[in-house]
């Protein structure tokens, strides 16, 4: 796993560790939050309802035994790191990789409807998917605040499956 934490140090992540997929938390409430606070719900392939619910995530995460866990202080590089580093680990022959994002997806201006214009290259955020970003956070001994700590850069997290 070294070379996919050094591969996201080399890429703007200043956290990158490897953690128990079991310390990863679902829940039915971040859908909610999506569906009543983010004007992307519905709007585009990666965000809720189109994307797996908590319970579909759950047994997504069940099937995995770790992850490598993530953080950046700058908006949109999440889910395109995510992608990358999933398939770097793909083609070393981790068949079982799947990337979790943050945030909704930015690819278009406008989501089309039929299907997504850039397969390959955009994921669904943690939180869409019903993982507790907070919980898992900190679960696995790292802090996130709900509001910008003055003087303190925003964090952003995502989330690389791998078996």
């Amino acid at each position: 796993m070294k070379k996919y934490l050094e591969m996201l140090k080399n890429r703007g992540s200043d956290l990158a560790i490897v953690i128990d997929t079991h310390s990863v938390l679902t829940a039915p409430w971040t859908i909610y939050k999506c569906k009543f606070g983010c004007g992307a719900y519905g709007k585009n392939h990666c965000c809720p309802p189109n994307v797996p619910t908590y319970k579909e995530t759950q047994e997504i995460l069940d099937c995995f035994s770790k992850g490598i866990l993530f953080r950046t202080h700058e908006e949109n590089t999440i889910t395109p790191l995510a992608v990358e580093v999933a398939k770097e680990l793909f083609l070393d022959g981790y068949y079982k990789a799947i990337a979790f994002g943050d945030g909704n997806c930015q690819k278009c201006a406008k989501c089309n409807p039929e299907r997504c214009n850039f397969p390959g290259q955009t994921v669904p955020s943690m939180e869409a998917c019903g993982m507790d970003v907070f919980a898992t956070v900190r679960n696995n001994g790292l802090e996130i605040h709900t509001l910008r700590v003055k003087g303190e850069p925003q964090n952003h997290f995502g989330l690389v499956l791998v078996e």
